[in-house]
């Protein structure tokens, strides 16, 4: 190889070297103002020097002591401060405040040309601009973490409810672990493709049930309470029922809704349902909350007690209903609590005081006759004795009704 050829070759050697070192260089600050200084305790003032060599500043100012030491090029003073807000007229408000003063001032240009920028400015956007311009949308000065995701998700077409709000943003969004959130399908399907391979339990495959998940299933759950039973609400009862409890042999279709459908062999050995015809509307009288006790509704019967009760009516001889002409009106003396110990309304008072505990026959006197009663039967008077005041009162009489005129409480 000649001499000349050798020379080029160093001098190309030498290029190559010095474009390698300027390669270095620009990476270096790109990567100043993209890299975040938590990872180390730099103050703003210092440099983190596994970044390499500090990017010369040839902008600053001459007056080099203003920030250096005098004997150490390396070390700046104890007292150097600087008021960004007051010098410059822009606040650096949470992280910015503590970042190095370097990762925004340095020879990459003016600071003014990349604050126009905005966040893309200094960061770079790991999202590929598929989530926009705005990086405080979802971050803050106060650290590079988004705040309140959910809540600016369910601004989207599709919110985050139930399971899918503590759901992994990578399960939906492939990617999302490195900043890719490319739009994604909303349909079921697109993520549970694999639930509906699984699901045998009824076999939605087998039976059509292959779009569509939300007309049974709810974000809640995808199983047990979330289940929406479409057209037959699974109330009571019915809510902890297998599927195949009603659709047996793997039939989701025609199934009656008829409770008789499903409940036969309770209306047959139920006592009396056959013998009295019951009807086979088992929801006239049982709920879905339990089949006893039945809530039973007299629709069609006679409301008169005598319908039944004839035979006690005519049978009662103490006093002897029928009589004495009691009304067929049970329901005047009696009540569905207990037949003995009838309330009778009687006309003349006899609650309280003496005339409370008498049988019927002291007062009346005529066997089975009530319309006849006799009150001098036990309070006698002579004329003499009830005086001037009884002059209207004819002595001893069976119908006593002029005494109760005075004595309407049946009291002295």
């Amino acid at each position: 190889m000649s001499g000349m050829a050798r020379k080029a070759r160093k001098r190309l050697s030498r290029r190559n070297v010095v474009l390698a070192a300027l390669a270095v260089y620009v990476g270096l600050v790109a990567c100043i103002n993209i890299l975040g200084s938590a990872d180390n305790d730099t103050q703003p003032q210092g440099w983190w020097q596994e970044r390499g060599p500090v990017v010369p500043h040839d902008s600053f100012p001459s007056d080099c002591s203003l920030c250096h030491e005098g004997d150490d090029w390396h070390t700046l003073r104890d007292d150097f401060q600087f008021d960004h807000e007051a010098e410059t007229g822009v606040a650096l408000l949470g992280a910015h405040e503590r970042a190095e003063c370097l990762r925004c001032h340095n020879d990459r240009g003016p600071v003014s040309v990349f604050a126009q920028r905005g966040c893309r400015g200094c960061h770079e956007d790991i999202h590929r601009g598929q989530l926009g311009a705005r990086c405080d949308t979802c971050h803050d000065e106060r650290d590079w973490r988004p705040t309140e995701i959910i809540t600016k998700h369910n601004l989207t077409r599709f919110p985050l409810v139930g399971a899918h709000a503590a759901t992994a943003c990578w399960r939906c969004h492939i990617g999302a672990q490195v900043g890719n959130f490319t739009r994604v399908d909303t349909e079921c399907l697109t993520c549970h493709m694999q639930d509906l391979a699984r699901a045998t339990n009824p076999d939605h495959q087998a039976n059509g049930f292959t779009s569509d998940c939300d007309r049974c299933h709810i974000p809640t759950t995808w199983t047990g309470g979330g289940f929406s039973h479409p057209g037959f609400p699974l109330t009571g009862a019915h809510a902890g029922l297998d599927c195949e409890a009603c659709h047996t042999g793997g039939v989701f279709t025609g199934l009656s809704r008829d409770c008789f459908a499903c409940h036969m062999a309770e209306y047959n050995g139920a006592q009396d349902h056959l013998a009295f015809g019951y009807p086979t509307n088992c929801e006239q009288c049982h709920n879905t909350s339990a089949w006893v006790p039945a809530n039973f509704r007299h629709n069609g019967i006679s409301s008169s007690c005598d319908v039944c009760h004839l035979d006690d009516y005519l049978n009662t001889n103490d006093p002897d209903h029928q009589a004495a002409g009691f009304p067929t009106n049970c329901a005047a003396c009696h009540n569905t609590n207990s037949w003995n110990g009838a309330n009778f309304d009687h006309d003349f008072p006899i609650n309280g005081g003496p005339h409370g505990n008498l049988d019927c026959s002291d007062c009346h006197l005529v066997p089975r006759n009530f319309s006849i009663f006799s009150c001098t039967h036990c309070h006698e008077h002579s004329r003499s004795e009830m005086g001037d005041d009884h002059s209207e009162v004819n002595g001893y009489v069976w119908d006593s009704m002029a005494c109760y005129q005075c004595h309407p409480d049946g009291k002295d």
